[in-house]
């Protein structure tokens, strides 16, 4: 915020009201999926049964990475159109919608290590070592003021949003490198194979949105109802394929988010 302040006028909302989308898909999946899988991590890091430990972490890894990197493929998609939607009214233009859109994109980016950040800091809380999450975060902390104060230079508001993203994966990997030094391997092979799927399908998620939202979003957006129904018709297109698409590649995740 105090960054952004020193930025032209409007660059603290941009950044604020981007940040709500972002933080809607992580709260809902992510932060819920760490806080119930939690119990399972204590129960098995007490037990020192490490083989069921890495287990459910791959479980939670797969799970929360199946459903946000589409949710993050969708909103760098539609950024502009569901911002439109949600804010575009009064002081709030056309000009606000673009440069709110600009900090969602680079928001988005950092989307999928915001979430698996929260399950790799639960397994490290299972293990009752809270000094490691707390280092990372630091130094994270740090690259981000850094990277920031770069990156605000040549893309102003858009900088600060990249450096949040990029800080958050930065943690993300001194994370998973504290975690590997402290029991060995992650069941990588696993992980590996299910987040290809969930790349590959999402991305194709993707095209197909977008080129649906070419169709039935109307240029300029038009009224409320039909930026409404042009965006509903997308995220529909979008939930369905990409159901179809994991189904396809037989992706384990599928049965238990339909089963949930």
């Amino acid at each position: 915020t105090f960054l952004a302040s020193l930025l032209p006028e409007g660059s603290v909302s941009y950044l604020y009201y981007a940040d709500r989308l972002v933080e809607f898909p992580l709260g809902i999946f992510a932060i819920a999926t760490a806080t119930a899988v939690l119990p399972s991590l204590s129960r098995q890091a007490a037990a020192r049964d490490f083989e069921a430990l890495r287990a459910t972490f791959a479980y939670a890894v797969n799970l929360v990475s199946f459903v946000t990197i589409p949710a993050m493929v969708g909103l760098i998609v539609l950024r502009q159109p569901i911002v439109a939607l949600l804010f575009k009214r009064g002081a709030f233009d056309a000009v606000t919608v673009q440069m709110t859109a600009v900090a969602l994109l680079y928001y988005a980016i950092g989307l999928w290590a915001f979430s698996v950040v929260r399950i790799v800091v639960a397994t490290f809380y299972a293990l009752q070592d809270t000094k490691t999450p707390v280092r990372t975060a630091v130094l994270s902390i740090i690259a981000n003021i850094v990277l920031s104060v770069i990156l605000m230079q040549w893309l102003l508001h858009g900088g600060l949003a990249l450096a949040t993203s990029l800080a958050s994966m930065l943690n993300l990997a001194l994370l998973l490198k504290a975690l590997r030094t402290k029991f060995g391997s992650l069941q990588w092979n696993d992980v590996k194979l299910s987040l290809l799927k969930t790349v590959m399908c999402s991305a194709t998620m993707g095209a197909v949105v977008w080129g649906t939202a070419l169709y039935v979003i109307p240029n300029g957006y038009g009224s409320l109802s039909a930026l409404f129904l042009g965006l509903s018709v997308c995220i529909i297109t979008g939930l369905l394929s990409y159901g179809a698409f994991s189904w396809l590649v037989k992706s384990p995740e599928i049965d238990t988010v339909l089963a949930m």
